[in-house]
C-alpha cells in the first residue's frame, strides 16, 4: 500500500511539473497571454509587446521578453530581460541579466549586475554595446564605454574603460585613444591616451598621461609607467 501510494504521489508530482511547462508561450501584453505568466517555457515564446514566465529555454523573440528566473537559449528583442541566471546569446537593444551571465549579450545597452568576484563564479563572456556594464565580469567588453563596478579579468576595448580591480587589458581601439580607469588594483596593461591605477600589482602603461597612485615606479611618468 506504501508502496502504491508513494508511486502515485510521485505521478501527481510529474504531472504538476509538466502542467507548469509548456512548450510554446504567444502574449501580447501580460496578462493577455497564452499560457499564464507562472509557466516555465521550454522551446519557442513570442511577446508581440511583453511577455512574462518563469524560466526558459529555447528561442526567444519579441519586444520585451520577460524571464523571471533563468534563461537558457537565444533571445532577440527589443529589451531582453532576465532576472536571474542567463546562458547563451541575447541580441537587443537592452540585454539584461540579473544573475550570473554566461554567453554574449549584443546591443546598445547590455548589462549584468551579478556581483560574485570569486574565480568560477563571475559572469562570462562577451558583451558588445555602446555601454556594456556589470559588477564582476570575466571575459570581453567592447563598446563605447565600458563599466565594471567590482573585478574584471580579460579585456575591456573602448574609448572609455572604467574597472575597480583589473586583471588583463584596459585599451582603446586598435590599442590607442582610450582613457583607461581602475579604481582599485591592476595587473596587466593599461594602453591609451590616459591611464589611471589606484595600485599596479603587476603591469604596465603605456600612453601619454600614466597615473599610479600606490605602487608604481613613480606617481606620474609619461609614455610609459608600470610596477611589479
Amino acid at each position: 500500500m506504501k508502496k502504491a501510494t508513494a508511486a502515485l504521489a510521485a505521478a501527481l508530482a510529474a504531472a504538476a511539473a509538466f502542467a507548469d511547462s509548456t512548450p510554446v508561450m504567444v502574449s501580447l501584453l501580460t496578462p493577455i497571454q497564452v499560457p499564464y505568466r507562472s509557466y516555465d517555457v521550454a522551446g519557442f515564446r513570442l511577446s508581440l509587446v511583453y511577455g512574462d514566465c518563469v524560466n526558459f529555454t529555447g528561442f526567444d523573440l519579441g519586444l520585451v521578453p520577460h524571464t523571471a528566473e533563468d534563461f537558457t537559449g537565444l533571445a532577440i528583442g527589443g529589451v531582453n530581460v532576465v532576472g536571474d541566471e542567463f546562458s547563451g546569446l541575447a541580441i537587443g537593444s537592452v540585454n539584461y541579466a540579473g544573475g550570473r551571465h554566461v554567453g554574449c549579450q549584443v546591443g546598445l545597452v547590455n548589462w549584468n549586475t551579478f556581483a560574485s568576484a570569486e574565480p568560477g563564479h563571475r559572469s562570462i563572456g562577451a558583451q558588445f554595446g555602446v555601454l556594456n556594464a556589470a559588477e564582476s565580469f570575466c571575459g570581453l567588453q567592447d563598446g563605447i564605454v565600458n563599466f565594471t563596478t567590482d573585478t574584471f579579468v580579460g579585456w575591456q576595448t573602448s574609448p572609455l574603460n572604467l574597472a575597480d580591480n583589473m586583471t588583463g587589458v584596459q585599451s582603446g581601439f586598435w590599442l590607442i585613444g582610450a582613457v583607461n580607469i581602475a579604481g582599485g588594483s591592476v595587473e596587466g596593461a593599461q594602453i591609451g591616451l590616459v591611464n589611471f591605477a589606484n595600485r599596479m600589482e603587476s603591469g604596465i602603461q603605456i600612453g601619454i598621461v600614466n597615473v599610479i597612485a600606490h605602487g608604481g615606479w613613480l606617481p606620474f611618468l609619461p609614455l610609459v609607467n608600470g610596477g611589479f
